[in-house]
């Protein structure tokens, strides 16, 4: 009996000095119906967030993919644990909704009311005030729950929790993106009661460039938590404790929860846009800062021509590996002054598997122009496949740097004279690249694309007598007479 006591006694202790611990067995009471799955990003949230009870943080960002427990910690057991240890503490919790933020500050009390709050606590609510919104301790601290734009005269608190300040179908919108921003700006950030040991904590998934997060970023010193639903980069998380936690590239947020298939899958149905803002805290700009994808003109598959000339432009990475680049190939047909560009292709290879595949793909077509820069990356790499004799590729040395082609190629676009697949596969994720480039984590589809423009249109006078020739080896045989073989 003994020991079962001094059990309990060593388990309230850890749930009352360890917020994990606490979090972990609060689960429990406020939601029964399903298991708690510990995960080291729980860890890592929870140690996070119980710095800033201690004031040792004062201004915290967490970014992270929905369902993943963020509010659960922060806006339902944050609260609890900061008057646990803090009864007269003053907290207001803020929400994009009334009824949301209702519903995390109903949940608080219930888990203050239960008997296992009671058994690790001497914090107890006052009986004179307890709303759905907001209640009080004995010892005149409290929690107050409101939602964004809401008035708050005569509220203040040493702890302000912002929790998904704005619905992901709303961040689409610039008036309720500069609506959020304004409300903190002049209406929540004076409520802070001290302003230099005051503590804010902003969670979110990221939803758009200007959203909260991207608001604030501009304006004060915050320590920001990012954690992608599948990870882009080797990282490696120290711990209060200094224990670490270390993700590798490619890792996924919570294996027992979203699975790698399973996060395919979703990206697939909420497309790459929203994707990359919500579940990888990556959010891509609408519109392109170099090439705007509005601009291209879309044709269904019925409608390429029978009559022209393929080209494949290749924007090669010779390393094979989860860090590497990605190695890309744009296929467009030029007929009419037109560029009908047909497939784009993209993935990690090694020198075998990079000149297999660009074989491949050049019997696909059957006949056609292959376009390779001139690097000293690619210099083995023409001659290796010029020696076959069965491809002659275009070593293309460009002018300018990546930013400077993409502006080159923009102006053909703009002028209607590129063409894209309205039906393809690979649009979203192209498109997505496009309107990233030049800050995106990627550039070889804008490359490939770039240089297969550019080279076709300084180029046009040169092919436009080439139409009529569709057999492969008439095609050929006809270029290479003209040109001369080196030099196709």
């Amino acid at each position: 009996m003994m020991r079962n006591k001094n059990n309990k006694e060593v388990f309230n202790a850890a749930c009352r000095n360890d917020f994990y611990t606490f979090t972990q067995k609060a689960f429990n009471i406020i939601d029964n119906s399903q298991e708690f799955i510990p995960n080291w990003h729980l860890e890592l949230l929870c140690d996070k967030l119980e710095q800033c009870a201690k004031g040792k943080i004062k201004r915290l960002i967490i970014n992270i993919p929905p369902r993943n427990l963020k509010s659960h910690c922060a806006s339902i057991c944050l609260p609890a644990f900061i008057l646990g240890h803090k009864p007269n503490a003053r907290i207001v919790c803020v929400s994009y909704s009334q009824d949301l933020a209702n519903k995390f500050s109903r949940n608080t009390r219930k888990l203050m009311e239960s008997s296992f709050y009671k058994n690790i606590f001497k914090t107890k609510l006052s009986k004179e005030k307890q709303t759905e919104s907001e209640f009080e301790t004995t010892e005149s601290g409290y929690r107050y729950a409101t939602s964004i734009g809401s008035t708050l005269t005569g509220i203040g608190g040493s702890y302000i929790i912002i929790d998904d300040p704005i619905k992901a179908s709303d961040a689409i919108s610039k008036n309720i993106r500069k609506t959020v921003n304004d409300w903190y700006n002049n209406t929540l950030i004076s409520r802070l009661d001290n302003k230099k040991d005051g503590v804010i904590i902003l969670l979110m998934q990221r939803l758009h460039l200007d959203d909260l997060t991207g608001h604030v970023l501009k304006q004060d010193d915050w320590e920001v938590l990012s954690l992608p639903a599948i990870a882009e980069k080797d990282e490696t998380f120290i711990l209060s404790n200094n224990m670490t936690v270390v993700r590798k590239l490619g890792s996924v947020l919570n294996p027992e929860l979203e699975p790698i298939e399973i996060l395919e899958n979703h990206k697939k149905i909420i497309n790459s846009y929203n994707f990359s803002a919500q579940y990888q805290q990556r959010p891509i700009p609408l519109k392109g800062n170099i090439i705007d994808f509005d601009d291209f003109t879309l044709y269904s598959v019925n409608e390429l021509p029978k009559d022209g000339i393929f080209f494949q432009s290749w924007d090669i990475a010779l390393k094979e590996g989860k860090n590497n680049d990605y190695s890309a190939c744009v296929t467009g047909k030029y007929c009419n002054n037109m560029l009908y560009i047909d497939n784009v292709y993209r993935n990690k290879l090694d020198m075998n598997d990079l000149i297999n595949k660009i074989n491949h793909m050049y019997n696909n077509i059957g006949t056609g122009v292959v376009i390779i820069e001139d690097s000293s990356i690619s210099t083995h790499l023409l001659q290796f496949i010029k020696k076959g004799r069965k491809i002659f590729p275009i070593g293309y040395k460009p002018q300018g740097d990546k930013v400077y082609r993409a502006n080159c190629a923009s102006f053909h676009i703009k002028s209607g004279k590129v063409l894209l697949r309205n039906d393809a596969p690979w649009l979203d994720d192209f498109k997505a690249e496009i309107n990233a480039f030049p800050y995106g984590k990627h550039d070889d589809q804008v490359d490939a694309l770039s240089q297969l423009i550019n080279y076709v249109m300084e180029h046009e006078n040169k092919y436009k007598k080439t139409y009529k020739y569709q057999h492969k080896n008439e095609l050929l045989e006809r270029l290479y007479k003209t040109f001369g073989r080196e030099n196709i």
